[in-house]
């Protein structure tokens, strides 16, 4: 169980769309079976929930809950939408995984047009990240400028 969080990072990042898109809307049965099938990780819909509720606590993912209301004040809850924040991002830089520049770029391009839908600039960026102390904050965003590049 202790790949069970990176390797559903990488999933939640692969069904993204590998930087086409900024956001999913998978539903939970989709994430447990790219699960299956990328990382041969087979676990519960009940422990899938706990370790979304994990990165989403870490600040590596930012979700948005959906619902349908029909003309009768039926409400339909339907998938939510999840997204990436910069730490996630960073993260999935950090594990080598391909594509994941492509995401930050694709994600950052899309918050310089001004859209205001979701995910708005501060949910992916809430600013927990940069430490208080000038000088390491300093070296921290000279850092992300590096993350960026290509290789």
């Amino acid at each position: 169980m202790l790949n069970t969080k990176p390797a559903l990072m990488i999933t939640v990042f692969y069904s993204i769309g590998q930087g086409k898109s900024h956001y999913t809307v998978a539903a939970v049965d989709t994430f447990l079976k790219l699960l299956k099938d990328h990382h041969n990780i087979r676990i519960r819909r009940r422990w899938m929930f706990q370790c979304l509720r994990d990165l989403l606590d870490q600040g590596y993912l930012k979700r948005r809950p959906r619902h349908l209301n029909d003309g009768n004040g039926l409400v339909t809850q339907i998938p939510s939408m999840i997204s990436f924040t910069l730490k996630g991002v960073a993260w999935l830089v950090k594990m080598g995984v391909d594509g994941a520049r492509a995401i930050h770029k694709s994600m950052l391009s899309y918050l310089n047009k001004g859209d205001n839908r979701f995910p708005s600039g501060d949910d992916y960026d809430d600013g927990s990240w940069r430490p208080s102390d000038p000088k390491e904050r300093k070296r921290l965003e000279g850092l992300l400028g590096i993350v960026t590049k290509s290789i």
